[in-house]
């Protein structure tokens, strides 16, 4: 794993040398240039940031600084926790990731493999012996860049909750059954941008390959990311929920189907907001989750008929809530880069 700052401290207070008759230079931290395997003659990249700081980043040659580490397992752990703690490595910017286990545990971590290999985008069982796998995340980093993983995220979502609301209306049990298989991809690729984000701040990539203008702008960007993916899931129990009204018999009430279309107006508009980065889009999703909060409270309830619409209709409120939630990241990310250059200009 990384070494830590010495004491934890990120932030550390250094004096300026004089170097030669005009130059200043302060000395880099031990550790770090260690970290980043820096030498006497090393390029390092500077970076004038929006606020006046700077930013010293090391310069890249060929691959990125391989991260590696070994899980030991133990009989009698319960496999999500195996697979929770596997995702955190990837989520971390670990590119290799070994698990060691007992002999009697071989056919259980076996049946992990494909779950682990489909839960995260490019990692790849590379080789495997006795008590022991290693996985590799195979991805190049440039391959998808962190802007197309969410964009591709959000038209997958979105592909979804239309094609499952179709289907519902359509009273189609098939294509309904159908919907459910593309949230494994919104899942790899949810990962994905989580995790290019915590190789940024981990120092593992630089930090224009997020397309943002500063660090500030992540835990909004975060956000909007986590909330299509909970999209996604509710999309699924939508679809399964449609399923069993519509192999019952029955089809889904117009009143529920209607605050999913409302839902999925939103949803559209945030996206495309976010995509955009357009203040004046994401605005105009209040308006629509307004208008459905007033029609919901003049109904008395989420909606009507058996439990599977009520359980829809209540999927649908949640989607609203997050598309609000996507609008609000994309006013956020305005503010700060608003903030920034305030900053920049009055210093």
């Amino acid at each position: 794993m990384a070494p830590e700052a010495p004491g934890g401290q990120a932030r550390q207070e250094r004096s300026v040398i004089q170097v030669g008759d005009s130059a200043l230079a302060v000395t880099l931290p031990s550790w770090w240039a260690r970290l980043h395997g820096l030498k006497p003659r090393s390029k390092v990249e500077v970076e004038v940031l929006a606020d006046g700081s700077l930013k010293v980043t090391p310069k890249r040659q060929g691959l990125q600084p391989s991260l590696s580490r070994t899980v030991r397992l133990h009989e009698g752990r319960a496999r999500g926790s195996i697979v929770r703690e596997v995702v955190a490595s990837y989520l971390a910017g670990f590119s290799r990731v070994r698990l060691e286990y007992p002999a009697s545990m071989t056919g259980e971590v076996r049946g992990l493999r494909r779950i682990l290999e489909e839960v995260m985008l490019g990692l790849t069982l590379v080789e495997e012996g006795s008590g022991y796998m290693e996985f590799y995340v195979t991805v190049d980093p440039k391959a998808i860049g962190f802007w197309e993983a969410v964009e591709r995220a959000y038209k997958v979502t979105l592909s979804m909750l239309k094609d499952a609301l179709d289907a519902a209306g359509e009273g189609d049990a098939a294509r309904l059954a159908s919907v459910p298989e593309r949230d494994s991809i919104v899942d790899k690729l949810y990962l994905y941008a989580n995790r290019k984000a915590n190789m940024v701040l981990l120092g593992l990539e630089s930090f224009q390959t997020l397309g943002l203008s500063s660090l500030a702008e992540i835990p909004s960007v975060l956000m909007a990311v986590k909330s299509i993916e909970r999209i996604a899931d509710h999309t699924v129990l939508i679809s399964g929920n449609a399923s069993k009204i519509v192999e019952g018999g029955g089809r889904v009430p117009d009143d529920v189907m209607s605050l999913c279309r409302e839902a999925l107006s939103a949803f559209e508009v945030s996206g495309k907001a976010l995509m955009g980065r357009s203040r004046k889009a994401a605005e105009d999703v209040a308006a629509v989750i307004d208008r459905y909060q007033q029609r919901a409270r003049a109904a008395g309830a989420h909606g009507s008929g058996p439990l599977e619409a009520v359980l829809i209709a209540d999927s649908a409120r949640r989607i609203l809530g997050y598309s609000l939630d996507i609008a609000e990241a994309v006013i956020d990310l305005e503010s700060i880069r608003e903030a920034a250059g305030v900053s920049a200009a009055s210093g």
